[in-house]
């Protein structure tokens, strides 16, 4: 509880099942802390104390106090994958009225719930059975994309990232300047797959010329140091 109160920034996992464990596992991958809640004390026993640097909270994620003593209040992220869809509706709304700034990623086994979770309070709703199936289907129609995808997500992609930069973070002498302005600060070899406008929506390989204004953020692709060199080049300390 002493590390857990040290935390910042760090993500919530309710629920160590099936995609909780995955979750948990992606997340140990790309070194982002997290603390685990589960209920269980089954998989407390034979999986959470059996890791090694693993934080968790035994307790119920749909109660306040709970989410609380998880670091609710500083954490970055909150992903909610309980089996049932009326827990994660309500852990979101918790979560939501405790800490109004985080991401919130829900779980969902019903698309009658899909509305319920957004309107509750979700940035994010993920059917995992939905994207098993997409995921199976792609892997017929357009192999090599999914395969290079699997690749960059899992370990033998370690070198190879993704991240996003956004227009507050970028020097005030690369605001509201080009595409082409940006990506040449300080040449680190990232290159621009794409952009995020201010309502929401992806240009994927943008012209040189796109004007990167308030809202609006940056995906580039390239190795971890070129990436983390990018990111010390042009964010706000």
């Amino acid at each position: 509880m002493k590390e857990i109160g040290q935390l910042e920034n760090h993500v919530i996992l309710c629920g160590y099942g099936r995609n909780g464990s995955q979750a948990a596992e992606t997340l140990r991958h790309h070194k982002v802390p997290f603390v685990i809640i589960e209920n269980s004390d089954k998989r407390i026993e034979h999986e959470l104390e059996n890791l090694k640097s693993c934080l968790f909270v035994k307790g119920d994620a749909t109660e306040d106090e709970v989410l609380v003593r998880a670091g609710i209040k500083t954490a970055k992220a909150l992903i909610t994958a309980l089996p049932e869809d009326a827990d994660n509706v309500f852990i979101v709304l918790s979560a939501r009225a405790l800490n109004p700034g985080i991401q919130i990623i829900s779980r969902a086994s019903s698309a009658g719930s899909v509305a319920k979770m957004r309107k509750a309070g979700a940035d994010s709703v993920i059917m995992p059975d939905k994207i098993g199936g997409t995921h199976m289907a792609t892997l017929i129609s357009k192999p090599d994309v999914i395969e290079f995808i699997d690749f960059l997500s899992g370990e033998e992609g370690d070198s190879i990232h993704l991240e996003s930069v956004g227009y507050a973070k970028l020097p005030d002498e690369l605001k509201d300047k080009t595409l082409f302005e940006i990506m040449g600060w300080k040449k680190t070899g990232v290159n621009c797959i794409g952009i995020k406008d201010a309502d929401g929506k992806f240009v994927i390989n943008p012209p040189d010329k796109t004007l990167i204004t308030a809202g609006m953020k940056v995906i580039v692709l390239g190795t971890k140091p070129q990436i983390e060199q990018m990111k010390g080049n042009v964010e706000n300390k």
